[in-house]
C-alpha cells in the first residue's frame, strides 16, 4: 500500500473514535459532522483502491 492509502486508514479510524466520543459527551451535531469526515476519508480510500484495480485489469486484458 501507499503511503497515503494508510494515512487515510489511520485518519479514517481516528475520526470514527473521535465521533464515538463526541456523541456521548452530547453533542451530536459535531458528532455527525466527525463521522462525516471519516466516511469521506473512506470513500477517497475506496477510491484510490478502486482506480488501481481498474488500471490492473486493463493491463490483464
Amino acid at each position: 500500500m501507499k503511503t497515503i492509502d494508510i494515512l487515510l486508514i489511520v485518519v479514517a479510524i481516528a475520526l470514527l473514535v473521535a465521533s464515538y466520543y463526541v456523541y456521548r459527551s452530547g453533542n451530536a451535531e459535531l458528532g455527525a459532522i466527525v463521522s462525516f469526515g471519516a466516511c469521506l476519508c473512506g470513500a477517497a480510500f475506496g477510491a484510490r483502491w478502486g482506480g488501481r484495480q481498474y488500471k490492473k485489469n486493463q493491463e490483464n486484458k
